[in-house]
């Protein structure tokens, strides 16, 4: 689904952009001038009349519906095509200079606890981003030609929109009751990651082609992720001691990072090692590790973590190889 747009149009001289119908907002000493064109949510259209270029800014799902929930390529046509009547042009044309393209999932578990258990991989190029004030429903990660975005959906709607439109948006499939992530790709430079290195245009972005192409490329950017939580974390209640929860913590963490069960144990029997024997004697050291062992031998790991995402984002954006 697409949703954030900005794209350029490269006047011809029988372009007579009309702007008529759309607010001036600025003007700019670079020749820019900046209108707004009113809708659900305001489109920015920005006009530089020495250069002959106009561009088209915003999200057309907000302007054309006033939410991004869902939005398919019939509604991405005829919103673009309200606007090119508004503006007595052709945008089609416009070279897109960065888009967004997302998938909602309705996930089993609270989003948040998706959203925190995703970290990115070691040596992908990703920064991670986020603001303690978001309470973990929404996290970022950032490189020079790409921003992914996970965030909880419903949280979304329930904090931006009216009770009227939250009905609206429940015709679209939204279920208050529910939980729902969605997964984003803000492409910063679309022509060099999507097109190689060339230009993308507008009515590529609904083309079937292309739209198989930014699919796969969102499964592969999720794939730079990492979900966390391979461990098995016990349902009885003999087995959650103070001791056997910050062994399962410790070990959870070390996990995440790459190590296994067997260099934590190595890293603690290191630990103790390194304790004098005027505070620990040997056989004082022989019973930790024994203790150490015993609470890492009840640790449980999993191939796979519960916070994995891939299959259900593969189904989703109907991919049968990816």
């Amino acid at each position: 689904m697409v949703d954030f747009i900005e794209a350029t149009k490269q006047l011809k001289p029988k372009d007579k952009p009309f702007l008529g119908h759309c607010q001036a907002e600025a003007a700019y000493q670079s020749g820019w001038d900046k209108y707004l064109l009113k809708g659900c949510k305001n489109m920015e259209i920005w006009h530089n009349e020495p250069a002959a270029l106009i561009r088209i800014k915003g999200s057309l799902a907000y302007f054309f519906q006033g939410h991004n929930f869902s939005f398919t390529s019939r509604q991405f046509v005829e919103a673009t095509n309200y606007v090119n009547d508004i503006l007595h042009l052709n945008c089609y044309d416009s070279l897109v200079d960065l888009f967004e393209y997302g998938q909602i999932l309705e996930v089993e578990d609270l989003p948040r606890n998706f959203i925190r258990n995703h970290r990115e991989r070691p040596k992908s190029g990703l920064l991670q981003y986020e603001n303690p004030k978001d309470r973990g429903n929404f996290k970022r990660w950032e490189s020079p030609e790409i921003r992914l975005k996970m965030y909880n959906a419903g949280k979304n709607i329930k904090q931006k929109q009216g009770l009227e439109m939250q009905e609206l948006i429940q015709a679209s499939g939204w279920n208050p009751e529910g939980n729902f992530l969605k997964w984003e790709a803000h492409y910063k430079k679309p022509e060099a990651l999507l097109n190689n290195g060339r230009g993308i245009m507008l009515a590529e972005l609904v083309n079937p082609n292309f739209n198989k192409i930014f699919r796969t490329d969102l499964y592969n950017q999720y794939k730079r992720l990492m979900p966390m939580g391979k461990i098995e974390f016990p349902n009885n209640k003999k087995d959650l001691s103070t001791s056997d929860l910050l062994m399962l913590t410790l070990a959870d963490a070390n996990l995440n990072e790459g190590n296994t069960l067997q260099e934590v144990k190595n890293l603690l029997f290191d630990r103790i090692n390194a304790i004098p024997e005027e505070v620990l004697t040997d056989a004082d050291k022989k019973a930790r590790k024994r203790q150490i062992s015993a609470l890492l031998g009840k640790i449980k790991t999993t191939q796979k973590s519960r916070w994995d995402l891939a299959d259900k984002l593969k189904a989703a954006l109907d991919l049968d190889e990816a």
